[in-house]
């Protein structure tokens, strides 16, 4: 996975955003990307795993209070390339495309949202089950699927409450077509960001399973980066 803007690997996790100040802490994006893209015309799964902590104490901000958010994104681009940060974590306008990505977005601080978005935006989404700024450590976990032939993209997941220890399950769905508006291929990635304070925000598991193209692709995929795990299957002939 490529490691770009404020992203950094931090033992064995992706950590998108960092809680001590980084050169720009108004507006900051991280993100990482898989080198290898993958077939949109073939139905996939993804898997992860995140960890978002707040800031713990920069002067002028509540302490504790967590920004702004991750998501995980599909888009065509590039793979070094990040999104406009603060509120809108690394996802919109990446590559200063605008409205270009696909993706799982999980938005804290004020906005406390969460959902499938399909227009490169991070408005229009569902409300969180509690508030994600104000609890300052939440993990959690979501598994991503796209059915090639429907063209539903589909979420199930769970948020923790660390300072509870109460989890919530999460779900969205939306219709798609990863083909028509990508192309033959796309980037998988994670995207985060903060503005005007700092945050830990981390992704620390990742797995995809999709059928393969090329034999290549293949072989790129399994030898992940120690962070990603991979399982591929070819389609038996009909």
């Amino acid at each position: 996975m490529n490691a770009v803007g404020s992203a950094v690997y931090t033992n064995g996790a992706l950590q998108l955003t960092q809680n001590t100040n980084v050169s720009n802490p108004h507006g900051v994006a991280g993100a990482g990307w898989l080198t290898q893209g993958i077939s949109t015309s073939q139905s996939f799964s993804t898997t992860f795993s995140f960890s978002l902590k707040g800031d713990v104490a920069t002067p002028g901000h509540s302490v504790g209070k967590m920004a702004d958010g991750i998501s995980l994104a599909f888009q065509n681009i590039g793979n070094n390339i990040t999104g406009t940060g603060g509120g809108d974590v690394g996802y919109w306008n990446l590559g200063g495309k605008g409205a270009t990505a696909v993706g799982s977005v999980i938005l804290s601080w004020d906005k406390n949202d969460y959902g499938l978005s399909i227009d490169g935006k991070v408005q229009n989404l569902k409300d969180a089950p509690f508030s994600l700024g104000a609890s300052n450590n939440v993990t959690g976990t979501q598994t991503v699927n796209y059915n090639a032939t429907t063209h539903e993209l589909s979420m199930t997941g769970t948020f923790l409450d660390v300072s509870t220890g109460t989890s919530y399950a999460v779900s969205d769905s939306k219709i798609v077509d990863l083909s028509a508006k990508f192309g033959n291929t796309m980037y998988v990635g994670f995207t985060g960001g903060t503005g005007g304070t700092d945050a830990d925000q981390r992704i620390t598991a990742f797995s995809l399973t999709s059928a393969v193209p090329e034999p290549e692709t293949y072989a790129m995929l399994l030898a992940g980066l120690g962070l990603v795990g991979f399982a591929a299957r070819r389609r038996k002939a009909g």
